[in-house]
């Protein structure tokens, strides 16, 4: 009897260590997600930001907006740890776009796609990708 008891006992230690081995794995993957998530979501603000401040330019900055200036690893004070890159692509006449580039023979830059890239460091380094097309003049 006293064995059968000691037994018990130390399946319940077994089962009781192998319950809170469980919730503590658990709980690690909790906060790894919520921290992958947190930086998922500042890129995305940052993103948001940098897609606002080139159609703020496509509209009272033409003149520099439309140089295709591309901006390559540039860091903003509130996203430490985010660095982004900005390129532009001008688009030429085709089926999905036909009053874009050349108008009746003459090379015309009047669209244009703008990338965005927003580059961290998390568990793994990690990018998000935002598009936006332009036209100039309402074409």
């Amino acid at each position: 009897m006293k064995g059968q008891g000691v037994v018990e006992a130390i399946y319940s230690v077994g089962i009781i260590g192998l319950i809170l081995t469980g919730v503590i794995v658990l709980i690690l993957m909790t906060i790894s997600n919520r921290i992958n998530d947190f930086d998922r979501k500042k890129a995305s603000d940052l993103g948001a930001i940098l897609v606002e401040r080139q159609i703020y330019n496509s509209k009272y900055n033409t003149a520099e907006f439309w140089k295709f200036n591309n901006i390559i690893n540039e860091t903003e004070n509130d996203f430490n740890g985010f660095k982004y890159s900005i390129g532009f692509t001008n688009i030429f006449a085709n089926s999905d776009y036909p009053k874009c580039g050349e108008v009746e023979g003459v090379g015309v830059t009047n669209c244009a796609e703008v990338v965005i890239r927003v580059d961290w460091q998390g568990k793994n380094p990690q990018t998000m990708w935002f598009n936006r097309f332009f036209t100039k003049n309402g074409n």
